[in-house]
C-alpha cells in the first residue's frame, strides 16, 4: 500500500500514521526544493561566465558581440543545455513532492470523515474485487478491530471506576 492509498480496515492506524507521511513528504519537498535552487544558482553562475567568455572572445577578435549573439553562445553550450535539463528534472521533483504533501493533506480530511462516519455506523469499507471473495476476510478483520475497541472502551470505564 501507497502513502496515499486508505486501508479501510485500519482507519484508525492510517489517521495516526498522517502525522509520519505528512512530515515524510513535507521533508522531501523541501529537499527538492533545496536541490533546485542550488541547480538554478549553478546555472545562472554558468550563464554569467559564459556571457564574460564569449564577449572575451569577440574582444581578442576587435569586435563587438551582440545580445542575441551572446545569448545564442550561451543557449547552444552543451554544459548550460545539461545544466538547464537538471533545473527542469528538479523542478519536476519538486512539483511532485510538493503534490504528495498536498494530497496528504487531503487524505487526512478524508479520514476524518470516514472515521466520524463510522463511528455514526455508517461506513462499511469496499473491498477492491468482488465483496464475495474478500467478505469473509474483512469481516473477521472488523470483528478483531471490534474487540480491539471494545476492550479499550471496557479498560476506560473500570479505570474511572
Amino acid at each position: 500500500m501507497n502513502d496515499f492509498e486508505v486501508d479501510q480496515l485500519d482507519l484508525d492506524g492510517e489517521w495516526l500514521r498522517q502525522a509520519q507521511l505528512y512530515n515524510d513528504w513535507a521533508s522531501k519537498a523541501a529537499r527538492a526544493l533545496k536541490k533546485q535552487n542550488q541547480i538554478y544558482l549553478q546555472r545562472k553562475i554558468m550563464k554569467a561566465k559564459l556571457y564574460k567568455a564569449a564577449k572575451e572572445k569577440f574582444q581578442v577578435a576587435g569586435k563587438k558581440p551582440t545580445g542575441a549573439y551572446l545569448e545564442a553562445e550561451v543557449r547552444t553550450n552543451m554544459e548550460y543545455a545539461e545544466i538547464s535539463q537538471q533545473m527542469i528534472d528538479a523542478e519536476e521533483q519538486t512539483g511532485l513532492a510538493d503534490a504528495g504533501k498536498w494530497a496528504l493533506v487531503e487524505k487526512s480530511k478524508a479520514l476524518d470523515r470516514l472515521c466520524i462516519d463510522r463511528d455514526k455506523g455508517f461506513f462499511m469499507p469496499t473491498g477492491s474485487n468482488s465483496k464475495s471473495n474478500h467478505l469473509e476476510e474483512r469481516q473477521e478483520k472488523l470483528k478483531e478491530i471490534d474487540k480491539k475497541l471494545r476492550t479499550e472502551m471496557t479498560k476506560k470505564k473500570i479505570s474511572r471506576g
